[in-house]
Parts: structure tokens; sequence; C-alpha cells
């Protein structure tokens, strides 16, 4: 029989994880968005043994991700999360629900939401003009497309390329699969709008005028599209 996610939660590390110093649930459960097919996600810090970073275990009806921690560890990940300008780490411990804190804990919870008050590293002259020129052949690859299934590939590249510039360019975290667009709308929504808008054109009415007119109009602030003269370091 499935638990309630936070009691499964509890069970799991009660069970598992009896000395942890921190343990904290993440990600849908969290946000009250669980469906038939949603996992938890906890992070754990431990100093007790030897543990692989990452484990997917079933327990109490549920597929549950762990993220395991420890003093040695657990910066360098902060860190790598960080300059990515994806923080999953800070982010599950920092806004998720706390099962179990000690002191330790507590330090290492304290990081994480200063890490995202702090926000992301800015964003310099190359780092705009690389995602410039990966956009500007992105286009350049959905037009001359002429195979159905390539240009949603091609799209698909895109849309995720165009959602990281607008969030790195304004100093915002970016995420990972539908949390970058959902990062993109709660950042600015009717960019989020106008880009699902010129995606369903696409996919829905083979398309691309819309997306390509948009990519272009996003491009313009920051120098317009980049092939010509670019150089990769």
């Amino acid at each position: 029989m499935r638990k309630e996610a936070l009691e499964a939660a509890k069970s799991l590390v009660h069970l598992d994880f009896p000395d942890c110093s921190l343990a904290v649930l993440g990600g849908s459960a969290v946000r009250k968005q669980v469906t038939l097919y949603s996992d938890l996600d906890i992070v754990i810090y431990d100093n007790s043994k030897e543990l692989p970073f990452r484990k997917t275990v079933a327990a109490f009806g549920w597929v549950t991700e762990l993220f395991i921690l420890n003093s040695t560890s657990y910066r360098e990940l902060f860190d790598a999360g960080i300059n990515e300008g994806n923080p999953t780490l800070q982010r599950i411990i920092a806004e998720g629900e706390v099962i179990r804190a000690d002191e330790d804990g507590l330090e290492v919870l304290e990081e994480a939401r200063a890490d995202l008050a702090y926000g992301p590293m800015p964003w310099g002259e190359y780092e705009l003009d690389h995602a410039r020129y990966e956009i500007t052949e992105h286009i350049q690859d959905l037009k001359g497309s002429t195979q159905l299934c390539e240009t949603w590939f091609v799209a698909s590249k895109l849309s995720e390329a165009l959602c990281k510039l607008m969030l790195r360019a304004n100093n915002q975290w970016i995420g990972e699969g539908k949390h970058l667009i959902r990062n993109l709308r709660l950042f600015d929504p009717e960019k989020g709008t106008a880009l699902e808008a010129g995606l369903e054109e696409l996919y829905r009415n083979d398309s691309m005028e819309q997306l390509i007119a948009l990519t272009l109009q996003w491009l313009e602030p920051y120098g317009g599209p980049l092939l010509e003269g670019f150089e990769v370091y």
C-alpha cells in the first residue's frame, strides 16, 4: 500500500539513515503536484558510512531518488550546481520539507539557502556569444530541415537553448527538462507563453516561421544571430 508522500519519506529515512544529519524531501511531493507517476526526491547528508551519491530505491509504494551527501562531497556538488546555473541539490534542501536535522545538518541547510539567495554566476560576453552562436546554428538547421522528425529534434534543442539564454542572461537559475520551461514562466510568463505558442505552431501545423521570428526577437537585445567570427576557447 502506498503511504502518503511525507510519511513514506520519514519511514525510509528512519529505516535506512537513522544517523543522518539532514534529510529533506523535495520535488512534486512538496509542491502538492503528485501524480500516479511521481517519485520522491530526498537529499540525505550522512557521514556515518561510505555511500553512493545517487541511488534509486522502491519503498512504501514509491520510487525514490536519494541524493546522498557527506562532509567531503557536498560543497563540491553545491559548487558544480552553481557553476552550471542549476543548483538542484540546494533547491531541494532549501525549499523542501525537512525530515531530520541536527546541528551539522542545519549548517548545510543554511549554506543551501545562502547559495540560492546569492544567485548564479553572471554570464560574461563569451558566454552570451556562445549561446547566440548555438541558437543561430539551430535556426540554420531548422530552416534547412526537410524531415519532420528531424525538425522536431532541432526545435527541442532550440527551445532549451532559448530558455537558458533568457534565464542566464538575466541572472536567473536554469533547470533540467520540464523545470527549464517552468523557470522561464516564473521569470517571464509572457515569454513562456510565447515560446509554447511557437512550438505548438510547429508541432501541430508544421510551421516554423513563428518560432524563428520569436528566436530572432529574443536574440536582438544581445546582438542578434552570430556565426561568422565566433571563436571557441
